[in-house]
């Protein structure tokens, strides 16, 4: 057995656990994030402008009590609520491992760059950033219950209870693991979707979803869901979709959109049978000479005779 053939038996005893694994990464992390948009976010109140310039333009320098701390209490009672929503968001974050990790093993084994560098970031960054998300969740709550519960509520006390190195450390890693997802997502789906293991609109999905992970336009991760519910479907090849021709060959195959060939083989095709179907032009048949009158054969005859 050569090395095409082993990778197609890995790939193959794979495929179902991560289309699997593909599906429920997309759920999760869209049903976490709409929990958090929906049931927190939307309702939470918001410190604005001039709430915050308030002590200033009373000439104090600090306010008794810090405009943020109405922020605080909001989350303070809806804590539970918060750290379940980024618990299940986390999960999704962590179960994309699975299926970035096949999708870039079946590219490098189809002639694609291997990199270490991407595997070690494919590997850490969706656990990274899920560990970080859940521990900052669990760290706002408990920030916000020592501000609201503190005798003293003013700008030290909330800087007190909402900052310090730990959270700081997490932040870091928070950010740093979203950068290197969006950098894996877009890598993997381009160069997936070159080797014609991703069609073309899959693909283009994994690029824009990437991207998003950094510039959130849109509020929920529509784009991240698509890609990777589409991705376990084409695994599965249900919800009619099909797997490029060169998951089966083992080789890197550009992907062509096998409906739009069909459509133009068929216009191709009855372009052909009208052209065969027209009738034969018959060319004009000849003019015969005109017979010659009687006055011109007498006078012949009269010409001999003479």
């Amino acid at each position: 057995m050569d090395d095409r053939e082993r990778q197609l038996e890995i790939e193959g005893a794979q495929r179902r656990r991560v289309g699997q694994l593909a599906i429920a990464a997309g759920v999760l992390y869209l049903i976490g994030q709409l929990l958090i948009l929906v049931l927190i976010s939307s309702k939470e109140p918001q410190t604005g402008l001039l709430q915050g310039l308030a002590p200033a333009l009373h000439g104090a320098k600090a306010a008794a009590i810090d405009p943020r701390v109405v922020d605080e209490r909001y989350l303070d009672k809806h804590a539970v609520l918060n750290i379940i929503a980024w618990i299940v968001a986390a999960a999704g974050l962590a179960l994309m491992v699975w299926p970035l990790r096949y999708l870039r093993d079946a590219e490098v084994a189809r002639g694609g760059k291997a990199s270490s560098i991407m595997r070690v970031v494919i590997t850490f960054a969706p656990p990274t950033t899920a560990v970080a998300a859940v521990v900052l969740a669990v760290s706002d709550s408990i920030g916000a219950h020592k501000l609201v519960t503190h005798a003293v509520q003013n700008t030290a006390a909330y800087n007190a209870a909402t900052g310090g190195a730990f959270r700081g450390i997490f932040d870091i890693l928070y950010l740093l693991g979203y950068l290197a997802l969006a950098v894996a997502f877009v890598l993997i789906a381009l160069r997936a979707m070159r080797a014609g293991l991703l069609t073309k609109p899959l693909g283009y999905l994994g690029i824009v979803g990437g991207v998003l992970f950094i510039i959130p336009i849109v509020p929920l991760p529509l784009i991240q869901f698509l890609f990777l519910l589409g991705f376990g479907m084409l695994l599965l090849e249900i919800g009619g979709m099909v797997r490029p021709p060169a998951w089966a060959a083992g080789d890197a195959i550009p992907w062509v959109n096998q409906r739009q060939q069909q459509r133009a083989g068929a216009r191709a095709g009855g372009a052909g049978r009208r052209r065969d179907a027209q009738p034969a032009t018959l060319a004009p048949a000849p003019t015969p000479p005109p017979a010659p009158s009687p006055a011109a054969s007498k006078k012949r005859k009269r010409r001999r005779r003479a």
